[in-house]
């Protein structure tokens, strides 16, 4: 039976000196009171570890607020074998505020964590936007690639026979909760000895994920008990053990049925939900951005070569909460187009922001009712 989710108590800050501040001086976090607000400059850095690429994403001193940005091109995410059967997709970039290999803010205390699991047919630079924002908020923030349930693997399989680098191991399995204990302890190690020493609180960590990513939270809720905060966005991804968790999803989704949220909702042992009316699948991620659904029109459609049953299934998943597309859902709210994003977008930092903050900094009102139109809040 759900009951009302359980306000954690938390963490004390570690108190730990950052083992090389770099000479960067100390500036303590001054945010905005809009919890949707962007709040200090970003840092980002891609490491290795273990055979997993992982994404890094922190809190910057004011000083990188001047530098150059550069976008997030998908291009090295399509497998050879695709561009050399398709030619150049030429992907539309996506623009991030993130300086590569900027130095981490000195704010003089350890920041809590939040790991993110992407989508099936995603990478772990799906949701940047989510990503920055929680960084700019305090966060530290690590997503980690899921092979099995990539962008990169998936794309090869259009092709009746598949080409080079087809798999769809994703389905039938869950390959991304080996990467995700790796990325946990890659921030050990990192909080140890590494440029995040004395910078990021391990004892503070939160998880989220998107569509697959979101079970993959609920799931790593049960096996990695630090987990003191679980956000799934466009998922029934509940865990068994009584943690508090956010459920957030759209109306609209074409992919993810609400009423599945609706289910997994009620067996939660310490829950709230947010049902952004309007609001599809895609909504929580920037992969719109890549206008998957022309690439396919423009590329696939008339091929002899294309698997003709599993394209509109990924067509689907690619497009579903995006620009231009018909919704597939008949609800009143979206009869003709889904939510605008620009309307979506500061919702989800909203709700994410005042979850992780009050869960694992301790602070702020947590997750209320009453604060943007068309949201219900459970």
């Amino acid at each position: 039976m759900r009951v009302p989710m359980l306000m954690s108590i938390a963490v004390a800050c570690t108190g730990k000196e950052p083992a090389d501040s770099g000479g960067v001086p100390l500036e303590p976090l001054e945010l905005s009171g809009d919890p949707a607000a962007s709040g200090v400059p970003v840092g980002v850095r891609t490491i290795e570890r273990d055979g997993v690429t992982i994404e890094l994403w922190y809190p910057a001193p004011d000083s990188v607020a001047a530098e150059a940005a550069s976008p997030v091109d998908f291009a090295g995410f399509i497998p050879a074998s695709v561009t050399e059967t398709l030619g150049d997709l030429a992907l539309p970039v996506i623009g991030t505020t993130a300086v590569r290999d900027a130095p981490v803010r000195n704010a003089g205390e350890a920041f809590p964590a939040v790991v993110f699991s992407h989508g099936f047919g995603g990478t772990r630079l799906q949701s940047i936007d989510y990503a920055e924002h929680l960084a700019s908020r305090g966060y530290i923030v690590a997503a980690a690639d899921h092979p099995g349930r990539m962008l990169g693997d998936v794309l090869p399989c259009l092709f009746s026979p598949p080409l080079e680098g087809c798999d769809l191991t994703g389905f039938g399995a869950d390959p991304a909760l080996d990467d995700v204990a790796v990325v946990v302890d890659t921030l050990d190690v990192l909080a140890e000895d590494g440029f995040l020493s004395g910078f990021v609180d391990t004892e503070r960590l939160g998880m989220s994920g998107h569509s697959a990513g979101g079970n993959t939270t609920g799931a790593m809720g049960d096996i990695e008990p630090r987990f003191a905060a679980l956000l799934s966005m466009a998922a029934p991804g509940a865990p068994d053990r009584s943690v508090p968790t956010l459920l957030m999803d759209g109306t609209c989704d074409g992919v993810i049925p609400t009423e599945g949220v609706d289910e997994a909702f009620e067996a939660l042992p310490a829950g709230q939900r947010v049902r952004i009316l309007g609001a599809g699948h895609l909504a929580f991620s920037d992969l719109c951005t890549l206008e998957l659904g022309r690439l396919a029109d423009e590329l696939l459609a008339g091929r002899d070569d294309v698997n003709e049953a599993l394209l509109p299934q990924l067509v689907a998943l690619g497009t579903d909460g995006c620009p231009g597309v018909v919704p597939t859902v008949v609800r009143e709210e979206c009869v003709d187009a889904w939510l605008p994003l620009e309307t979506s977008e500061p919702i989800i930092r909203h709700m994410s922001t005042v979850f992780f903050d009050a869960h694992l900094k301790g602070t702020g009102p947590g997750v209320q009712a009453g604060v943007f139109s068309g949201v219900e809040v459970e």
